[in-house]
């Protein structure tokens, strides 16, 4: 009896083990994501530490420079300076609209095919 008892842990202790391990990477690869995602988070928060516009007034100030309607918009925490990204489309087609989060100014205008 004792004999057969042994055969079985001899085969379950091993697929436990990876059972286990393939858990534990699993874990740890849902904690680097959580990790990203706070760091982006906390970049985005410090971008707009000196802002003074909403992402309304963004908006509009993209929608008025290009004569179209804004259809995403978002932080840029890329560079020095916080700004805001605005996409429309309107009459010249789509475009990047990079609006100055401290005064509301227009401060780069992209279309899709590269053009200004």
């Amino acid at each position: 009896m004792e004999a057969k008892l042994m055969d079985v842990d001899q085969h379950v202790i091993p697929a436990v083990a990876g059972l286990v391990l393939s858990n534990l990477l699993v874990l740890g690869i849902l904690a680097g994501v959580a990790v990203s995602a706070s760091a982006s988070e906390r970049r985005e928060a410090t971008a707009l530490n000196g802002a003074t516009i909403t992402l309304s007034q963004a908006v509009a100030a993209a929608e008025q420079h290009t004569g179209g309607k804004a259809f995403d918009a978002g932080i840029n925490t890329k560079g020095t300076q916080p700004s805001i990204t605005v996409e429309t489309n309107g009459p010249k087609g789509v475009q990047t609209i990079h609006v100055d989060a401290r005064n509301g100014q227009v401060v780069g205008a992209y279309s899709r095919d590269g053009a200004s």
